[in-house]
């Protein structure tokens, strides 16, 4: 009997598993990462892009690689690391953001952070936005809420 015939039944049966496997990493995952203070600075008057601050605490067993996250009301997001050169801050775009197991590490303009660009509608202070967190171990979401830009 060859297997020519029930190729597309087996690659649908792989396809589910993965889904599933993928599904269950995602919630188990959600379980494991606890979000302390998450907010998003309301943009300040004609800026097209915003960042936001929280801590992050990876409860998982393994190294936590943040690869990326987006934000539905925004066109693109870019993880960034900060790094002073004459006392002047300069941000720059990262690649991906670890942390270890059984760690925090606190995201903050001052640091590493996530940003925002291209906002498709005008954020209201207090609401609540919704962070899809991209990783070497799924998805996890975070709810992050609105707070006013504290100009220095």
């Amino acid at each position: 009997m060859s297997l020519t015939k029930f190729r597309p039944f087996l690659t649908a049966l792989i396809t589910v598993f993965a889904m599933m496997s993928s599904a269950w990493a995602t919630e188990n995952l959600q379980e494991k990462v606890q979000i302390e203070s998450p907010v998003i600075f309301q943009l300040a008057s004609g800026a097209k892009g915003t960042g936001s601050k929280m801590t992050i605490h990876n409860n998982s067993d393994e190294a936590l690689v943040i690869n990326g996250f987006k934000v539905d009301e925004f066109d693109k997001t870019m993880l960034h690391g900060t790094k002073y050169e004459a006392g002047k801050r300069k941000m720059f775009m990262v690649k991906s953001i670890t942390i270890p197991a059984h760690k925090k590490l606190a995201l903050t303009p001052n640091t590493h952070h996530f940003m925002m660009f291209g906002p498709k509608r005008e954020l209201e202070l207090g609401e609540y936005l919704t962070m899809v967190v991209n990783t070497n171990q799924g998805d996890f979401k975070v709810i992050a809420q609105v707070v006013p830009r504290k100009l220095k």
